[in-house]
């Protein structure tokens, strides 16, 4: 199986642009991607808050499912914010629609104030296993009953039907215990991008055991890994790029993303100490350099698919740079 690498688009306004072009550009490393090698697009969901600016990613998802042909994916769904036959309805439209291109990413997201209005706030976040296993059956058996204590309904079909009764689902994952879930329901993991390479291995383990305990089938290649990305001329140039990029961007969402857990805003110093602490964590360097980081992880976590994030480099022509030259960086397996 030849390793997939998917673009995903943060829609970061990089704090200077404004929606539309921050929109513009979104659609512009679309483009890019496409013509320059890569095989997915993946959209993400963030609320108020005016550095990420895409708070729809199955919207956005749908549209660029139209506009490329490209597989599209959600990384991801914020779960606790959206009732779990909702998105197996909107996940089986997509499918039917694009021949199957499609890719469903959930996760819990982070205790903000979406959670609150959206969900039903910190217990939500906390307990995820409900909707999992809700989505989980509405999308494996195009059936679903509600029976716990955040859903109750009597059991309904899903329509349309959801593809070969198994659409694609994957389960955001940073920790064993998240990856524990996913495994109890045969699911693949997608691969935080803010845990190092042997944290990313043990969270692997602890799924592939929860797997076999429960008596599924999930190959390694159908888990995903997921990266801050740059390519530039030299490896401590593209490092201090994703270093500034991430801390800055981890800052601006801290100011503006109303947590439901009272924690401080971190100063500029401390932001930059928190970024670069992850730099082991990231594909960054320049071509030769990101080549190797690359096959290193891969054959290290013996996933399928990576997805990048060249949003991480702090401006619209670092992204664009890395997006273009992404091509001599992807070992083809």
């Amino acid at each position: 199986m030849s390793t997939r690498y998917g673009l995903v688009l943060f829609t970061d306004s990089f704090g200077t642009a404004g929606t539309r072009e921050t929109f513009d550009r979104a659609l512009d490393y679309a483009r890019e991607a496409e013509r320059h090698g890569w095989d997915e697009l993946w959209t993400t969901e963030h609320h108020f808050n005016p550095r990420a600016l895409n708070s729809a990613a199955l919207a956005m998802a749908g549209f660029l499912l139209g506009r490329t042909n490209l597989h599209v994916g959600t990384a991801v769904c914020v779960l606790p914010n959206h009732h779990p036959l909702a998105l197996a309805e909107q996940t089986s439209v997509l499918q039917h629609l694009s021949g199957d291109r499609f890719t469903l990413g959930v996760g819990r997201g982070q205790p903000l104030v979406d959670q609150e209005i959206f969900g039903a706030g910190m217990a939500g976040f906390r307990d995820i296993a409900e909707p999992v296993a809700l989505l989980d059956q509405a999308l494996r058996q195009g059936r679903a009953k509600g029976g716990g204590e955040r859903y109750e309904f009597d059991e309904v079909a899903i329509t349309p039907e959801p593809p070969a009764r198994r659409t694609p689902f994957v389960l955001a994952s940073s920790s064993p215990e998240s990856a524990r879930l996913a495994g109890r329901h045969g699911l693949p993991v997608l691969l935080s991008p803010f845990i190092d390479v042997p944290t990313k291995r043990a969270v692997l383990d602890a799924h592939a055991a929860a797997v076999a305990e429960h008596g599924h089938r999930v190959e390694p290649q159908d888990n995903i890994d997921s990266s801050y990305f740059a390519i530039a001329d030299d490896t401590p140039t593209a490092e201090q790029l994703l270093t500034a990029g991430i801390a800055e961007t981890e800052r601006q969402i801290a100011q503006f993303g109303k947590p439901l857990v009272e924690r401080p805003v971190p100063t500029a110093e401390q932001a930059l100490a928190g970024a670069a602490r992850l730099t082991g964590c990231h594909i960054a360097g320049d071509v030769a350099e990101c080549r190797r980081r690359l096959a290193d992880r891969v054959a290290t976590l013996g996933v399928g698919r990576v997805l990048l994030m060249p949003e991480g480099a702090g401006s619209h022509a670092a992204a664009l740079r890395t997006i273009r030259e992404a091509s001599r960086v992807f070992t083809r397996r």
